[in-house]
């Protein structure tokens, strides 16, 4: 699998887990996460995929693909792509602190708008004599 840094460049030797590091390689402030899901049940249930597991093994057929993450594209562009080109449904999460949230309603945002603001919200939560207050 071949890296650049506003696109992804996948084939049949790609694994989840390295897709998933130039991912947060380029946007460290989030991760994508693929998903199986249970597509024949009354509700919507997914699982993680295992990092390890190849793209062979999820994709019908042959893998040869160059997914765009450049700054402009937005998460529901990204997700889109990643369903239509390889048949994955993957999810998008951004950091706050250290947890990760999943992305929905501010999916329209730009990757880089969603990197930002993970940065600054992390930063805000870890500088020293920052506490969340609960009322």
């Amino acid at each position: 699998m071949e890296t650049k840094h506003k696109e992804i460049c996948i084939n049949n030797e790609s694994i989840v887990g390295d897709i998933q590091h130039a991912f947060s390689e380029r946007y460290p402030f989030l991760k994508i996460d693929f998903l199986e899901t249970d597509k024949g049940a009354k509700t919507l249930k997914s699982r993680k995929i295992d990092p390890a597991t190849s793209l062979k093994q999820l994709a019908n057929g042959v893998v040869a693909t160059r997914m765009d993450i450049n700054d402009r594209r937005t998460i529901l562009e990204i997700t889109h792509d990643f369903e239509h080109s390889l048949g994955v449904v993957v999810q998008v999460s951004r950091k706050c602190g250290n947890v990760w949230n999943v992305i929905s309603i501010t999916e329209g945002w730009t990757l880089e708008s969603q990197n930002s603001a993970g940065e600054f919200i992390s930063s805000e939560m870890m500088a020293p004599g920052k506490s969340i207050s609960r009322d």
